[in-house]
């Protein structure tokens, strides 16, 4: 059963994740080993979302019964090294770079460190290829399944849950335009058949505004504390997700507007980490094809 707050369906983002999870809990017993998630924290920079992020996928993998290394890199050189390590050792699967860095490297140039079959994010730039032609499999016979990039995935799988929202024909606005969220999610719901839009920091406000108010579908990932949108501007009937940590609309006064709000207290990103998972899944399967 879906909560409701005033006519506006809740995002049961809890049920979505454990879906998923108990897949991956019925998986990992048919490999010879549990498959194997390498984190890998730059320590530097790192803040306490990264390594709360980080302990909480520590956590989760335990409990699904799969193996786990816990990485720190020092500086930049180490950094690499760390993943190239990875790369190459045969008991790991999958790698997770906890993003951002803020490093004195870009984030997208260490996303194609990872090897593509290890990239549990989906990040690499082949992953990402893959996902621009739309390609779901690496292999003729349609078992080897291409990994793309775990928030993105996690926000289609959340609507995809739910029959009677529909994305074929929808508009959709992404209000996010990064590699991790804005990027992938808006060639995914177009490869679903949605029009999509994704609105960024150059955009101008009104044009903002515009774009939510003709949205069917919003979905909203400003990392930025400070940046809110207004309810008012919510299409009635629309279903929004807001994917942001500190939360970019007030989901409270969409009630009775909104037709389906995610919630502070069930949030995306319950979904993402399950992504992590799957992907994990995915890459385990690469082993002994492409490395």
């Amino acid at each position: 059963m879906n909560a409701r707050l005033d006519g506006t369906s809740v995002f049961d983002c809890q049920a979505v994740a454990d879906r998923h999870l108990d897949w991956v809990r019925a998986e990992v017993p048919k490999f010879p080993s549990a498959p194997c998630l390498a984190t890998l924290l730059f320590r530097p920079a790192a803040d306490q979302a990264s390594t709360q992020y980080r302990d909480l996928i520590l956590k989760d993998a335990q409990r699904l019964g799969l193996a786990v290394r816990s990485i720190e890199a020092a500086d930049p050189e180490a950094l690499r090294g760390r993943i190239e390590e990875a790369n190459h050792d045969p008991d790991i699967h999958g790698v997770l770079v906890l993003y951002p860095l803020k490093a004195p490297v870009a984030d997208e140039d260490v996303m194609d460190w990872v090897s593509p079959y290890k990239d549990t994010e989906g990040l690499h730039s082949i992953n990402l290829g893959y996902l621009i032609k739309f390609k779901k499999f690496l292999d003729a016979g349609r078992e080897i399944k291409c990994v793309v990039p775990a928030t993105a995935k996690a926000v289609v799988k959340t609507l995809q849950h739910y029959p009677e929202i529909q994305v074929s024909g929808r508009f959709v606005t992404v209000v996010n335009n990064s590699m991790r969220v804005g990027k992938p999610l808006g060639l995914m719901l177009e490869n679903l058949g949605a029009t999509v839009v994704k609105c960024y920091h150059l955009t101008r406000p009104e044009d903002i505004e515009s774009c939510v108010r003709r949205a069917d579908i919003l979905v909203t990932a400003v990392p930025d504390p400070s940046f809110r949108l207004k309810a008012g501007w919510v299409k009635p009937g629309a279903a929004v997700l807001d994917v942001s940590h500190s939360g970019n609309l007030d989901m409270e006064s969409l009630q009775g507007r909104a037709a389906w709000v995610t919630t502070p207290q069930n949030r995306l990103g319950k979904v993402t980490r399950a992504m992590i998972f799957v992907n994990l899944i995915y890459c385990a399967r690469y082993k002994g094809l492409f490395y």
